[in-house]
């Protein structure tokens, strides 16, 4: 620090003219908490305790007027302790934000000098508590927002797969009659439309899910050339109606079995073929999957999806990926859909330790190529097909649903009949309940093997009969009950097993998944 003894005492009165130009307030104090120097602004902000202090005061009791003048609301026992501790923290150096007499906001901090003294430093911070306030406002307004969203998808989500599950398990009961060639197709016709509505679902569902991080990847072993000769075989009919090439091929060191989570997989890649085979109007669309190393030394998979199309410019890849975006304002008209698949299959790829990029030439087509992290399994002994497996990859045997007397608990008429035409063929003996009431009736009546129950309905909800249920003072306290809603966000699987549930199964029922989770929880009782 510049100091020049003889320069210095001249310039004390411009010090202290200095002081007083200061937007911050100061004062200088000797070791008895006595005033030695306080500049305008500090002598505005604190009159009262500047003038106990003068008036021979303590430290202790010109706070103490400070609080009682100021704050005459505060009951005097109350207004002693704040007194007290404010008193010691300012003593103790720490830093403190008081509100002053015209209602400003002050940081304020004592630190210590030699021989005892100590300078105070009071900052007016009101504006920026006003901006902390504003942005703790948003936020919570941020949060309230983002849970009636999730309220409303939660919602919107059930209110939609009831219907849907009608729709989606008529049809395919249906496509399996023995109907004429026709009648066939129109039932497909059915069966592929709602599942078209499904998948729109899941879509902005996953989006939510992403955005929340509430979305995790669940990497297995499994048979990566079979889900793509899957996909193959689901969108040959499709490229063979618009006169399309549609070509697979597998790179020769492609492991037979690698470790990736199919779902999310068999998702991303459906995208990718989907909007090729919608934007090609004649040639071919192409698929190649390779492996490669990353950037890290670890085992990648690229799925590259090409097309002869219409092909984009610049200024559209460059927003391509985003949410509710497509190439141009006439693609939803023209070919349907949200602009949500590609943006879902980018994020789903970073999450699995990869990315999805594009490259393209307009009129002459564009290149899709979809990466994740995969690392080769060596089975210990031969593979074999094993049928129908449950989530742990035991095996499912679904002569074990023969005999077993099931409860279906559900208030919809068209759930009941879906879940009853999907077990009859097991040999499964289906007693029929609307209500949670009407189920404890029916377990009080007679045996169950297993109850099958709703969670929303009338009368008694699924909730209070499963806390019947588990509460009751009977042998049928015990019975394997799955919760069958169509409850489908994130959480509730967890929600319903915590109540008590034995499985959960998501509306639209699929018939492989109700089968396995009737035996999986007929198997562990």
């Amino acid at each position: 620090m510049y100091n020049d003894a003889d320069k210095l005492a001249h310039m004390v009165p411009v010090l202290l003219e200095a002081l007083d130009c200061m937007p911050d307030g100061f004062a200088l104090y000797d070791k008895d908490f006595r005033p030695l120097v306080a500049n305008r602004e500090s002598l505005n902000r604190f009159p009262i305790a500047f003038d106990t202090l003068s008036k021979g005061g303590t430290f202790l009791e010109a706070n103490r007027r400070g609080i009682r003048e100021t704050r005459p609301d505060i009951p005097a026992e109350k207004a002693e302790k704040i007194v007290r501790r404010l008193t010691d923290t300012l003593q103790a150096g720490e830093t403190v934000d008081l509100e002053t007499q015209n209602g400003r906001i002050v940081r304020t901090r004592f630190r210590e000098m030699s021989e005892g003294r100590r300078v105070a430093i009071s900052v007016d911070i009101t504006e920026l508590r006003a901006r902390e306030k504003e942005l703790e406002e948003a936020r919570r307004a941020a949060e309230a927002a983002n849970e009636t969203k999730s309220a409303f998808l939660a919602n919107i989500s059930h209110e939609i797969r009831t219907p849907l599950n009608g729709i989606l398990g008529m049809s395919q009961m249906l496509c399996k009659a023995n109907l004429p060639p026709d009648q066939k197709r129109q039932a497909e016709t059915i069966a592929e439309s709602g599942q078209m509505l499904m998948d729109l679902l899941n879509d902005v569902l996953d989006l939510s899910k992403i955005e929340a991080g509430r979305l995790d990847i669940d990497p297995r072993d499994g048979d990566l050339g079979d889900v793509m000769r899957g996909l193959r075989r689901l969108w040959q009919p499709g490229a063979d109606e618009k006169g399309l090439t549609l070509s697979l091929m597998l790179d020769a060191d492609l492991p037979k079995r690698v470790v990736f989570d199919p779902v999310r997989v068999r998702q991303c890649a459906n995208n990718l073929i989907s909007n090729a085979i919608k934007f090609t109007q004649k040639g071919r669309v192409q698929i190649v999957v390779t492996t490669e190393t990353g950037d890290d030394g670890e085992p990648m998979i690229q799925i590259e999806v090409s097309d002869s199309g219409c092909g984009m410019e610049e200024e559209t890849l460059a927003r391509l990926f985003h949410p509710f975006t497509q190439a141009d304002s006439s693609t939803s008209r023209k070919h349907g859909g949200t602009g949500l698949g590609l943006s879902i299959t980018r994020r789903l790829a970073r999450m699995m330790g990869g990315d999805c990029v594009a490259e393209s030439t307009p009129g002459r087509g564009s290149t899709f190529r979809l990466s994740f992290r995969a690392d080769p399994v060596i089975p210990s002994r031969p593979l074999q097909d094993m049928g129908m497996v449950d989530e742990t990859g035991q095996p499912i045997d679904p002569e074990r649903c023969r005999g077993l007397r099931v409860l279906l608990v559900d208030d919809h008429l068209v759930n009941r009949k879906v879940a009853s035409l999907y077990l009859e063929p097991y040999g499964c003996a289906v007693t029929e309940a609307g209500n949670g009431q009407e189920a404890l009736d029916r377990l009080s009546a007679e045996p169950f093997d297993i109850v099958l129950l709703d969670v929303h309905m009338p009368v008694m909800d699924g909730p209070e009969t499963i806390s019947r249920i588990r509460q009751a003072d009977a042998p049928w306290r015990k019975v394997p009950v799955l919760a069958l809603t169509a409850d489908a966000m994130m959480g509730d699987r967890e929600r319903y097993l915590a109540m008590g549930m034995d499985g959960y199964v998501a509306k639209p029922i699929a018939e492989r998944e109700l089968v396995g989770e009737i035996v999986r929880a007929a198997r562990s009782h």
